[in-house]
């Protein structure tokens, strides 16, 4: 974010990885001056905690505010849930971590290797563009349920 001169537009809401995590940092994130457009959350758990935080605060997603996760869960692709999410090919990441396993069992003098993979974005029903500028934080309420991030 700093490399590329976006501290000045992003906000950053550090919690746990957990629902309640993702909901605690989306409260966070509404109360803040300029609601932002956008919620990304650091695995797709923590995303349904905000989706949790944003439908009390009576915003529609992505209507008012957009939300993404990341892991690419078979509950992120849940139709009623449908998140958008960052599929780090985890299948792809397995095979290639047990390959080099058996590799460097078989030779123990074998050099270190590095597998690079391309995340993918699985785009669903809880992202779209933005239509319309950022609006004052919705009035908060009082109650419960990792890192989220907001883009303004």
């Amino acid at each position: 974010m700093y490399k590329r001169q976006l501290e000045d537009d992003i906000a950053v809401a550090s919690t746990t990885y957990t629902h309640e995590g993702g909901y605690l940092g989306a409260k966070q994130l509404l109360a803040l001056p300029q609601r932002p457009t956008a919620i990304f959350a650091g695995a797709d758990v923590v995303a349904l905690g905000a989706l949790e935080a944003i439908a009390e605060a009576g915003l529609s997603v992505p209507g008012d505010i957009s939300v993404a996760g990341y892991d690419n869960s078979a509950l992120a692709a849940f139709g009623p849930i449908s998140l958008t999410s960052v599929d780090q090919d985890g299948r792809q990441m397995g095979a290639n971590a047990a390959r080099l396993l058996v590799d460097r069992i078989g030779d123990r003098n074998r050099r270190t290797a590095q597998v690079r993979l391309s995340p993918t974005l699985a785009v669903r029903r809880t992202t779209a563009p933005v239509t319309h500028a950022p609006q004052e934080p919705a009035p908060q309420t009082q109650s419960g349920p990792g890192n989220t991030t907001a883009g303004e």
